[in-house]
């Protein structure tokens, strides 16, 4: 049911698997030529990231014990100096700062989201259902938004594109929207991923010139996203 009007948002969708686990193209009805023909259509996306920053004592910190007593002896020196009780409070403020100093470090917790996409319903539904159903891995999503084709190219060429890799469908929601021309189904995906790469080529003159990218690798651990 992939009516109304095209898109330049296009979805390629790799699920399974099977070795060497890079999975299995799911194929959509993309109306542009190819490499996008084969690839889904998209209405919209969306994804936000979240960083939460924390200071986390360091365990069993010989650096902290060591700065704390290298300032306890400096501090010694200044204690002499002032004399009596208001010495020994220098000296002990002294230490005890430095000491939490070197026992705190800057630690943070990164919580990727979800990513949620929005499409027609079309050839690929019955796969990406499938997938939700069984909790089969999404090896790969790659969304492509497609700049305006330039005359003397021979196909349109992505300006945006957002990789999430090592994910699995958390919700499909299918519903009827009435638009312009009539009723059609759409679907709501949304996808929990561990690593994502975004790029934007700058379009200079005919040619799209690739900005540095911005790449996150969650942890190999247990938490899936946390940087504790």
């Amino acid at each position: 049911m992939a009516g109304g009007g095209w898109s330049n948002i296009f979805l390629q969708l790799m699920a399974g698997d099977t070795p060497p686990k890079i999975g299995l193209p799911v194929i959509g009805e993309g109306r542009l030529e190819l490499p996008w023909m084969t690839q889904i259509e998209l209405l919209s996306f969306s994804w936000s990231i979240e960083v939460e920053h924390k200071d986390k004592i360091k365990s069993g910190s010989l650096l902290g014990a060591a700065a704390g007593m290298a300032a306890g002896a400096v501090a010694g020196n200044v204690a002499g100096a002032v004399g009596g009780q208001a010495g020994l409070a220098v000296a002990a403020a002294a230490a005890a700062t430095a000491s939490a100093l070197k026992d705190f470090k800057d630690v943070q917790k990164v919580d990727l989201g979800t990513l949620t996409m929005k499409k027609r319903f079309d050839i690929a539904s019955a796969r990406i259902q499938s997938c939700a159903d069984l909790d089969i891995p999404i090896q790969s999503a790659l969304i492509s938004v497609l700049h305006i084709k330039q005359g003397a190219r021979s196909i349109h060429e992505p300006g945006f594109m957002l990789l999430a890799t090592n994910g699995r469908f958390e919700k499909v929601d299918v519903k009827m929207d009435k638009g312009d021309k009539g009723v059609e189904v759409t679907e709501t995906l949304e996808l929990k991923f561990k690593n994502i790469v975004v790029t934007y080529s700058k379009r200079l003159g005919v040619d799209n010139i690739p900005m540095p990218p911005f790449v996150y690798a969650s942890p190999k651990d247990p938490g899936g996203g946390s940087l504790w």
